[in-house]
């Protein structure tokens, strides 16, 4: 990958789980994602990670592919979590997940059950250096 020089970065989340709130702590006032200028949006036209977390059916999976398809290039997929690294216990389906690596390229993992907010935020940053 290219140095692009990006001093920004914006996380759209997706999923269902226990992740998302552990995610969304890192925007509060103990963590302060936002000094390091990474900002949460709500549309893929406006985001440059997709960060997937929680568990996924079939009709999950098509919405994450589809978000990941509506993002403008470059772009850059974070799975956070059991569910997104592995498959979580609940499903018998971890062919779901094997489909989904297959159409989106995951950049960073980041592992846990959910990971603590230093985690993803530390992963967030060291994508930042990559990119």
């Amino acid at each position: 990958m290219s140095y692009i020089g990006k001093n920004s970065l914006n996380l759209l989340v997706t999923g269902f789980g226990c992740c998302r709130q552990e995610i969304y702590a890192v925007d509060g006032p103990i963590y302060d994602i936002q000094r390091f200028g990474i900002n949460f949006v709500n549309l893929p036209e406006d985001a440059d990670v997709l960060v997937v977390q929680g568990f996924f059916n079939k009709i999950g999976i098509e919405r994450a592919v589809a978000l990941y398809e509506r993002m403008s290039c470059p772009k850059w997929v974070v799975a956070v979590g059991k569910c997104a690294l592995s498959g979580n216990l609940f499903s018998a389906e971890s062919k779901l997940l094997e489909e989904f690596k297959e159409k989106v390229n995951i950049n960073v993992y980041v592992p846990g059950c959910p990971p603590r907010p230093e985690a993803f935020l530390y992963s967030i940053l060291r994508l930042m250096d990559r990119i």
